[in-house]
């Protein structure tokens, strides 16, 4: 591979390496309207989503109200717990089945004492998640793999990460405790 078409690679993955999402307490502290909620979601994957994903809509939204995934909205407004739920949902919906999100959020809530400290939490992970991701991606292109082989390890670590968390989730609540 030529050194422009590594620097190129190395470009996209360190744009990918600074995503970072709001921390509970960079989410708004005041109750806000669906408009309001796509529009923050949509400047917090900013950049971040592939071309074929097409945001998160209010019928998502709603849908995800009706299936018990999310509380429902108070007086037509979200807060801040709302919002934490829509970034998880946003960040795993391409990995899981939106019942297996609710499913894995509403048993991590029932056994944590803050929503806050989970989300968090989940926010910490998705950032070392990322830097390992892009670290064993740019040391791929510094070994001069061509983008095919970086494209192919990079789906089969994905791959193998989905089918481990999917596997995971089979467990009952008391192993997966």
């Amino acid at each position: 591979m030529d050194k422009q078409a590594s620097e190129r690679i190395i470009e996209t993955v360190e744009s990918i390496a600074k995503h970072t999402l709001p921390r509970w307490n960079e989410l708004p502290d005041l109750d806000i309207y669906m408009d309001q909620v796509l529009s923050l979601m949509s400047r917090y994957f900013d950049g971040y989503q592939s071309s074929d994903d097409k945001g998160l809509t209010s019928s998502m939204v709603n849908n995800y109200v009706k299936l018990g995934i999310m509380p429902a909205p108070k007086s037509k407004k979200y807060n801040r717990e709302h919002l934490a739920h829509l970034i998880i949902i946003c960040v795993l919906k391409t990995v899981m089945p939106i019942g297996q999100i609710g499913q894995l959020i509403s048993e991590k809530v029932g056994n944590d004492s803050s929503y806050e400290k989970l989300y968090d939490r989940f926010c910490d992970y998705y950032e070392s998640s990322v830097s390992a991701i892009t670290q064993s991606t740019e040391r791929l292109a510094e070994k001069d793999c061509d983008c095919v082989d970086i494209i192919f390890s990079s789906a089969l670590r994905a791959h193998a990460e989905q089918a481990v968390a999917l596997g995971l989730m089979k467990l009952s609540p008391e192993e997966q405790l």
